[in-house]
């Protein structure tokens, strides 16, 4: 032990407390307090936005022809599609004349714009006569199906032969449905163009092939208020989306064809309104398409 008097200096002085050092000290709490909160508040938006019931959730991306992990049945995709440069110019002059709805966010479009769906030379691109006949071997699945659209079991052969097979050629906002436990979940999805479709007399999806869902417009609200799934595809943004009006709101009436783009050419063709398969007997009556299309109640459908 070193023993201090007077006039004694001591070689190793302690090091001097800098005056600043205090302030650092409060200015990183206040930065690492700032980083917790910010931290904290976006856990809490992002749990809101996923609360039952809430407006805002999860769209599903589902890319051209392939299967969603929960698919509602097997595939009744029935040829390849390749849309071809020329239909593709054409479909995007087609949705430079469309422009965005501000309160919804896409680009609202008449079923039965001319161009808006393409099809592949002669060849369906989708087999409604499998789907028909999957849906029958399976009463349960197709009581739910039938019940996503408001259609009883005796009238699903007949409202299926009302559907026309079309390829997406913009990609395209809807209400899918997933089939679990058995009943049907609705989910918000972007189908992406050169999808196979079925769409209603007046143009609206009403089947995705690739899974065999169900389809209905997608809800009321604006896709910007919806996050946007993991992976989009390359060109995918949310203005080039479009979905398809309401018959509400739609002046332009059912017609026995629609005019429509061959994919593979490029060429505008026609494509007869639905009658794939051949029933027999006399027919079921179905409910009028225009009443079908009464902007649906989805709230929350993005959540599940």
């Amino acid at each position: 032990m070193t023993e201090s008097h007077p006039g004694w200096v001591d070689p190793n002085p302690p090091d001097p407390v800098d005056a600043k050092t205090p302030a650092v000290l409060v200015i990183s709490a206040i930065v690492l307090t700032a980083v917790v909160v910010a931290t904290l508040i976006g856990v809490v938006l992002r749990a809101g936005g996923e609360h039952e019931g809430g407006t805002v959730g999860d769209v599903l991306l589902l890319p051209a022809n392939v299967p969603p992990a929960e698919p509602f049945s097997r595939s009744v995709v029935a040829v390849p599609v390749v849309i071809s440069n020329q239909a593709a110019s054409m479909a995007t002059d087609l949705l430079a004349q469309i422009p965005v709805r501000a309160d919804r966010g896409v680009r609202l479009v008449s079923g039965r714009q001319h161009g808006l769906y393409g099809v592949t030379g002669a060849a369906p691109v989708c087999d409604v006569v499998t789907l028909a006949n999957d849906l029958d071997t399976d009463p349960g699945r197709s009581t739910a199906w039938g019940l996503a659209l408001g259609l009883s079991l005796p009238q699903l052969p007949y409202y299926l032969n009302t559907l026309t097979a079309v390829v997406l050629l913009a990609d395209t906002w809807v209400t899918t449905h997933r089939f679990d436990n058995g009943a049907t979940h609705p989910k918000q999805a972007v189908l992406q163009a050169g999808n196979s479709i079925l769409v209603d007399p007046l143009g609206v999806p009403r089947v995705h092939c690739a899974s065999g869902a169900p389809l209905v417009p997608p809800d009321s609200g604006s896709l910007a208020d919806y996050r946007i799934g993991d992976d989009p595809w390359p060109g995918f943004a949310t203005h080039l989306v479009v979905a398809v009006n309401y018959a509400g709101a739609d002046t332009i009436s059912a017609a026995d064809d629609f005019a429509v783009i061959d994919v593979e050419t490029g060429q505008e063709v026609t494509a007869k309104v639905g009658r794939a398969i051949d029933l027999r007997g006399a027919p079921v009556p179905l409910p009028d398409p225009a009443v079908m299309n009464i902007p649906p109640d989805h709230s929350g459908s993005g959540n599940r």
